[in-house]
């Protein structure tokens, strides 16, 4: 084998097991193919099919491994964001601090047949691997997306098949973990958002007179999250975004990252609405299917519905953003709940009345309100400061998510690289929904600092 050949291959192994990209949802956004490319054949021609392999020259952070063919795109990625967490009770008697691997993720994509159809697939390399759905009920946390797109010639319309980020929650789930302006996302999203899923799924562009553009999104999932690698349980769940962008596009795809490090020119927003109906859900918002299965008397599935409304906007001109989301869950229990089917899959009937077996389901259901609003700037010297506010307000007999249920929180960010390479410290005070003793503790002071690296 020639020696350029053996080196060759070399750069590329090493490429794969240690590049990362900066990209946002690459489903919405790609870079551009601008930039010098090595031939990674002397001949130019590897086989009779390809005329040509190439290699960006000149690296820059975040630019990471393409390969390019004359019909094919293929990606290479992988990030890794180092956490270290302080928090302790507002009376500060006890303390806890401990450094974590936030995220370390390795993900695939490309395009084929130029560029008509999209793939991706994602690993989360820390994922926890304990659960609280265990025996035959599990799920895999592992792999995070996996599905495949077709689009239009024009672009304006797509249709993916797989596993992925849905449409239909809360705004800040469109944005990468490595592109939020505070370190987590907030309570709302914790409380109601289920995130991953399997399902169809459809995205279009329309664009209307003086720049103004509208986003449809429409959804058939299977309302179990990363649980329904295993089984569908429960029906499907069905989900519609619709987003309305009356200043045009954002610069750079600014639309799938928080702050706004591209200085937006001119007035950018996005007005959005969505909603979503999980007919059967058996789990608490539709992220880890199969944890609670009812039956009827004759122990024949009886499931509750849950329905989610989503009210949101994103604002950046000149360095400044603001994001905001208003989210309502309900949940619709049928009549004629008489048991539930354990882990194991043994049937243990209820001995209670309809109106306590309501609140036994209603007691694992993610029901209620939540209202979140941020707001940060960036200053020229790549210095940014931004603060949340979140509530929640969860309905009487829902399960107990909201144990703090206000969240206050201010953030510094360096950024030395975009968001490729930057170091953020974040205090929160979250305040306990319910205070245990007179003197006790309100709430929780959290103290975090996190370095993100995309190379």
């Amino acid at each position: 084998m020639k020696k350029f050949q053996i080196k060759t291959i070399a750069v590329v192994i090493l490429s794969i097991l240690f590049y990362t990209s900066a990209n946002a949802q690459e489903d919405d956004y790609i870079e551009s193919e601008e930039g010098e490319y090595i031939d990674l054949e002397e001949s130019g021609n590897i086989t009779g099919e390809i005329d040509r392999l190439r290699l960006k020259k000149n690296y820059n952070l975040g630019d990471g491994l393409t390969l390019i063919s004359q019909s094919t795109k293929i990606n290479f990625a992988q990030s890794i964001q180092l956490l270290y967490i302080f928090n302790s009770a507002d009376d500060f008697e006890t303390t806890n601090s401990q450094f974590r691997v936030r995220r370390a993720r390795f993900k695939m994509t490309g395009t084929l047949f130029d560029n008509r159809v999209y793939f991706r697939l994602r690993l989360n390399l820390v994922s926890k691997f304990q659960s609280a759905t265990s025996g035959t009920r599990s799920f895999n946390n592992v792999l995070q997306d996996a599905y495949a797109e077709y689009r239009s010639a024009n672009g304006k319309h797509r249709f993916n098949f797989g596993l992925r980020a849905d449409y239909v929650d809360s705004r800040e789930v469109r944005i990468e973990g490595e592109l939020l302006g505070l370190i987590d996302r907030s309570l709302i999203s914790s409380a109601y958002d289920a995130i991953f899923d399997y399902g169809i799924r459809y995205q279009g562009e329309v664009s209307i007179k003086n720049n103004h553009l509208i986003k449809p999104y429409l959804s058939i999932t299977s309302g179990d999250g990363n649980a329904s690698l295993q089984k569908n349980y429960g029906g499907f769940k069905y989900g519609a975004r619709l987003d309305y962008f009356p200043f045009g596009k954002f610069a750079g795809g600014g639309e799938f990252y928080v702050e706004d490090i591209y200085r937006e020119k001119r007035p950018k927003l996005i007005i959005g609405g969505v909603y979503s109906y999980n007919v059967g859900t058996t789990s608490a918002k539709g992220t880890n299917g199969g944890r609670y299965i009812y039956g009827d008397s004759n122990e024949d599935e009886l499931l509750p519905d849950y329905g989610k409304f989503t009210l949101e906007y994103f604002f950046k001109y000149q360095g400044f953003y603001s994001m905001g989301s208003y989210v309502k869950a309900q949940a619709y229990i049928p009549d004629g709940i008489a048991g539930e089917f354990k882990l194991n899959g043994d049937w243990a009937p209820y001995n209670d009345t309809p109106e306590e077996i309501e609140n036994t389901v209603m007691s694992r259901l993610n029901t209620g309100s939540g209202f979140n609003i941020q707001a940060g700037y960036v200053l020229p010297s790549n210095w940014s400061f931004a603060a949340r506010y979140t509530t929640l307000d969860p309905e009487e007999n829902a399960a107990d998510f909201a144990t703090q249920d206000k969240e206050y929180s201010i953030i510094t960010t360096k950024y030395f690289n975009k968001n490729n390479f930057k170091i953020q410290a974040e205090i929160d005070y979250q305040e306990n929904r319910i205070v245990q003793e007179p003197n006790g503790p309100k709430g929780i002071f959290y103290g975090q600092i996190m370095l993100t690296l995309q190379l």
